[in-house]
């Protein structure tokens, strides 16, 4: 027996070699499958010059968002947009909304506008040129709503107000500062 374990030993010594070399290959190998993108941050879809009109259930354009460019992460489901441009026509006066960047959500219920975000309402015959100033305002485009808690400066003809926190309801043409409210307010004159 002693003679056969001593011949074996070679035979048994390479077995145990190469299950430790295949063990020691299957456990430090990378593997080598394109990988779908879903876990970065990298955009699948980069538009130029972007436009998106929406319209309500009439046919009537509510709302056109543009950039002039958009780029679409999957990882999220957002898209980033450079220079946006929101514009709400329909049956009240146009209101235009710059910023220099956006973030759409996933769903595209919340645009999140930042760094010099303005806002202009025309004129009409009954009100003056509305404006609005702020670092961010987080818009709901479908319900015409916009939200901040930045900083904000609102003026309509030579009326001022600034406050921190804003909640803006364009159907209603409603603008609600929420703290640290300072206005000057014109009054009109009577014929």
């Amino acid at each position: 027996m002693n003679r056969w374990l001593h011949q074996a030993l070679p035979l048994l010594i390479l077995i145990a070699l190469a299950g430790l070399t295949i063990w020691l290959e299957r456990t430090t190998s990378i593997e080598d499958k394109p990988s779908s993108g879903k876990l970065r941050h990298d955009p699948d879809v980069i538009i130029d010059n972007f436009t998106l009109h929406r319209f309500d259930l009439t046919g009537l354009e509510q709302h056109t968002l543009t950039a002039s460019q958009a780029r679409h992460f999957p990882d999220n489901d957002s898209t980033e947009m450079d220079a946006p441009k929101l514009l709400y026509t329909g049956k009240l006066s146009p209101t235009h909304i710059t910023a220099d960047h956006a973030t759409v959500t996933k769903d595209s219920k919340q645009v999140i506008l930042r760094d010099n975000v303005h806002v202009l309402r025309e004129a009409t015959h009954e009100k003056a040129e509305m404006t609005l100033s702020t670092a961010s305002l987080t818009v709901y485009p479908d319900d015409e709503l916009a939200v901040t808690d930045q900083p904000v400066r609102l003026t309509q003809g030579a009326s001022v107000a600034t406050g921190v926190g804003l909640v803006a309801d364009r159907s209603k043409e409603l603008y609600v500062l929420e703290s640290r409210v300072k206005a000057t307010i014109e009054r009109n004159s009577r014929p």
